[in-house]
């Protein structure tokens, strides 16, 4: 089940980022951070374990992806397409009209991931990550209905 986090989900949301990022994780401050944001959303999948995390900080009219981790022993079942998913169905609730996030250049199963799911590639950020990798940055543009 996926559900918006909270305070008490911290230790969960540490969890999933230590066991899916050997570098780069996010520390316990900056997730309580986001989870205090108000222009910030974390959600956690959650089912008996934390199986999968997605924050997100919503700027003016994007959607960014700041990490989505799903549990290794939870890859391939669905978690990380819902967790976009829900991502899209955010932004768009909030009218927003593109989702960005950057991804490890390195990284080939998590950028055919996003390819698959209709992210664009935007450009190449040399050293976005500070042990020196370069990222991708990579974009869907949401498509709206015009209100009436």
């Amino acid at each position: 089940m996926i559900r918006r986090a909270h305070i008490s989900d911290v230790d969960n949301i540490l969890l999933l980022e230590t066991l899916c990022f050997q570098k780069g994780r996010l520390k316990r401050e900056d997730i309580l951070w986001l989870l205090r944001n108000p222009n910030a959303l974390t959600f956690l999948d959650y089912e008996n374990e934390a199986r999968g995390a997605l924050m997100l900080l919503m700027e003016e009219d994007v959607c960014r992806i700041l990490s989505i981790a799903v549990h290794p022993s939870y890859r391939f079942k669905g978690i990380g397409k819902a967790l976009i998913a829900i991502a899209e169905e955010q932004a768009s609730r909030d009218n927003m009209t593109m989702v960005k996030l950057e991804v490890n250049a390195r990284n080939r199963g998590a950028i055919e991931f996003y390819s698959k799911l209709g992210y664009e590639r935007t450009g190449l950020i040399p050293h976005y990550y500070s042990w020196g990798d370069d990222a991708y940055s990579m974009r869907k543009i949401l498509h709206q209905c015009a209100k009436t």
